[in-house]
Order: structure tokens, then C-alpha cells, then sequence
């Protein structure tokens, strides 16, 4: 071996070392999916996620405006819910229909041909469709994360899951007891323990997601809530900011762009020795683990088929009635979304620029997809203009 190998390959060994040392949360989360699954449905589940997503990762291609083909879409065929949740995003949508199981079906089909290795399953409620496991059932290659309250979830519904490991359930939870009962009705974090507990002794994998906002920052962003979802069973926890969009948009929830980067910093910190997955969503490095802001990098269809950069930006030029998946992707206003990501930063662009995202969605006619969209976004867009230019005044006045 000459010189410059050897050096080679002490930098590549010296970069496997740190990225193990950040990361060594991953080893253990490994170590604890070995114990905790089963092996045949363990070995299932290796190959429709971990492979397939890792696979895609290194060899999916660039699209002509280069960018990436989506690692997942995200689906809501349902706008029904039997909850009705402070600060939902789907909560003025409307409930009347929902997606037909062949149109459903036809976007996985669609998502799979572009080698998207993942479709997300969301709503509204999706366990009250009759129809979601057979999609499951009939679709074994595509990993499916499916999104609940936790209230619906029966030993019939777990025992059928246990043959389907493309399936990863997540539990919405927004805190402990009080804090989330607030926010999603009295008894429901009851029942979604209720429903991780069933999950856990079926040996099923499932996990976490948490809006973050200014009411919950400190108990969800600590010790004590990672530790209480590790013992409940839970592989993963995402993390993702408030936006202000849905039925009663709640503008004083929502975190600054320092309050957001700040918590993902101790997430960092406590995750690094605890044996859960940590996904990061809008203010992030955009990486594989920490997906930073979608917003045009993949994309959400409504149950009327309206296709959205995100269900952050409610507004549509496309509706897979009359457009493909790709096309949908291609088209001018989700190019001109994706290039808000200005140095490839990906974070949260509704946080981050609204009038930017308010200009793009003018600029190509893209509709409202609900009543009263456009009405929210641009009045919280003025109100992070009016508080960023609050705070330019504060440093200019503490500097003199």
C-alpha cells in the first residue's frame, strides 16, 4: 500500500468513526429491532425498508432540473377523523368523500414504476377506511408508513399487521397525558399506550411523531419523553415544527427559527445514547436521517386527488385525476418550490420564506385546496414579517 492509500484510508476510517460516534444511536436502535421483532417478519422488514431505502438512496437518479426522484409521497384518501385535534392541518378540509380504492391504488402503482420506495399513508383518520389493509396487502414491495391517532387500533387490527411487516404504524402524540389531552381530547394518550402496548407484545415495529410548538417544547425535547417512548416500544420518534395551517391556526404556537434549531440541537444530544431513531423534519441537514423540509422533494394528494408540495402548502395547480405522479413533480410550480431551497439548506420553507411560498403559489394560479387556506398563510406570513423586522430592531438597538 503507497502513501497516498494509506492516507486515503485513514480518512475514510477517521470518517466511519465519527459518523458512528454521532450516530451510535443507530447501533443500538439495530441492536433493539433484533430483540424486539421476530425474525421472519424482521427479515421481511429489512428487505422492504432498510435495503430498499438505502438502495434508492445511493442509485436513484436526478431528475433534468436535478433533482432527486422522492424517497417517499405522502397520501390522505381520507379527510375524516374521529377526533377533532387544536391546530390539525386537515381540520377544514372537507369530510364529505373519500379517495376511491382504484384511484388510491394507481398512485402507490405510479410511486413504484418511479422506484419510490415508500408511500406514506395519512389523513384525516385512515383506520376508518374499510379498504386501507387491503392496499397493504395487495402493494407487499412498497413500504407504508401508516399515520394515527392511536384510538382504532384493535388486537384484530394487530394481528393482521403482523403479516404485513411493509407496514410501519405511527402513533401522533403531542406530548405527555395532560399536555396531549389538551390538544387531542381526554382519554386519547391512554389509548394510544393502550394501542403501542398491543404493538409491543405482537413484536410489530411502529414509532413516534410530535409537533413541536411553544406549549410542549420542554417536555417533549427531553429525557423523560424519549425514555417513556423507548419502554413503550417505539423504534422511532420524528419531530417536526407547528406550522399554523388546518381549523384554528394557532399563530403564538409557533417556534422561531432559533427556538427550532436550538431543539433540534438537544435532540442530537439526548438521542445520541438511546436506542430510537430520531427523525428530524423541517429545520435540519436535509440528510438521509434528518429529512429537512419536503416541500417539493416530495409531495401530498388530498382525498379529492390534489396534489401539494406539502400539507404545509395547501395549494394545488395538479390533481392526479387529470396528471401523473411524475407529472405532478415536474411541473413548473413544484420546480419553483424546490428552488426556494436555496443552497440545498432544505428547511421548512413555510417557516423559513412564506412570502417566498406566497409569490410561487401566485405566480402559478396554484388553488387553495380547502377554505380559508390562502386567508392563513397570508396572515402568517405578514406576522413572521412583522416579528422578524421586531427583532432586526432589537439586535440594531442592543448593538448601539
Amino acid at each position: 500500500m503507497n502513501m497516498k492509500t494509506f492516507l486515503k484510508s485513514l480518512t475514510e476510517a477517521g470518517a466511519i468513526a465519527l459518523w458512528i460516534r454521532r450516530n451510535r444511536n443507530l447501533l443500538l436502535t439495530k441492536n433493539r429491532l433484533n430483540k424486539q421483532l421476530p425474525r421472519s417478519y424482521r427479515q421481511k422488514f429489512y428487505k422492504t425498508w432498510v435495503l430498499s431505502h438505502l438502495g434508492v438512496r445511493r442509485q436513484h437518479f436526478k431528475t433534468e432540473d436535478g433533482s432527486f426522484t422522492p424517497l417517499t409521497i405522502k397520501i390522505s384518501p381520507t379527510m375524516r377523523c374521529n377526533l377533532a385535534c387544536v391546530g390539525c392541518f386537515a381540520g377544514n378540509y372537507p369530510t364529505s368523500g373519500d379517495m376511491a380504492f382504484d384511484v388510491l391504488k394507481g398512485i402507490v402503482l405510479q410511486a413504484m414504476a418511479l422506484g419510490i420506495p415508500s408511500v406514506g399513508i395519512i389523513g384525516g383518520e385512515p383506520l376508518l377506511l374499510p379498504n386501507v389493509l387491503d392496499l397493504f396487502k395487495q402493494c407487499p414491495s412498497v413500504g407504508f408508513y401508516l399515520v394515527t391517532n392511536g384510538t382504532r387500533v384493535s388486537p384484530e387490527f394487530v394481528s393482521t399487521l403482523k403479516e404485513l411487516p411493509n407496514v410501519i404504524t405511527t402513533f401522533s402524540i403531542d406530548g405527555f397525558e395532560k399536555t396531549n389531552d389538551e390538544l387531542r381530547g381526554e382519554g386519547v394518550f391512554a389509548k394510544i399506550v393502550n394501542s403501542m402496548a398491543l404493538m409491543k407484545q405482537a413484536g410489530l415495529a411502529f414509532g413516534f411523531s410530535t409537533t413541536i410548538h411553544r406549549k410542549n417544547l420542554r417536555e417533549v425535547i427531553s429525557e423523560q419523553y424519549l425514555d417513556f417512548m423507548i419502554e413503550r416500544g417505539c423504534l422511532f420518534g420524528a419531530f417536526l415544527p407547528y406550522i399554523p395551517v388546518g381549523s384554528t391556526p394557532m399563530y403564538d404556537f409557533v417556534c422561531s427559527q432559533s427556538e427550532v434549531q436550538n431543539y433540534y440541537r438537544q435532540l442530537d444530544t439526548i438521542g445520541m445514547t438511546r436506542p430510537i431513531l430520531i427523525l428530524k423534519e423541517g429545520y435540519s441537514d436535509g440528510t438521509f436521517l434528518n429529512s429537512g423540509c419536503g416541500a417539493g422533494h416530495t409531495m401530498h394528494i388530498t382525498e379529492k386527488g390534489e396534489v401539494e408540495p406539502c400539507n404545509g402548502i395547501e395549494f394545488a395547480t395538479d390533481n392526479v385525476h387529470s396528471a401523473t405522479v411524475e407529472g405532478a413533480f415536474m411541473s413548473n410550480y413544484f420546480r419553483d418550490v424546490r428552488k426556494l431551497h436555496a443552497k440545498n439548506s432544505r428547511k421548512c420553507l413555510v417557516i423559513a420564506e412564506p412570502e417566498a411560498v406566497l409569490e410561487v403559489v401566485k405566480k402559478h394560479n396554484a388553488q387553495p385546496t380547502h377554505i380559508g387556506a390562502l386567508e392563513h398563510f397570508e396572515r402568517y406570513a405578514a406576522l413572521i414579517r412583522d416579528d422578524r423586522a421586531s427583532d432586526r430592531g432589537k439586535s440594531a438597538t442592543t448593538s448601539q
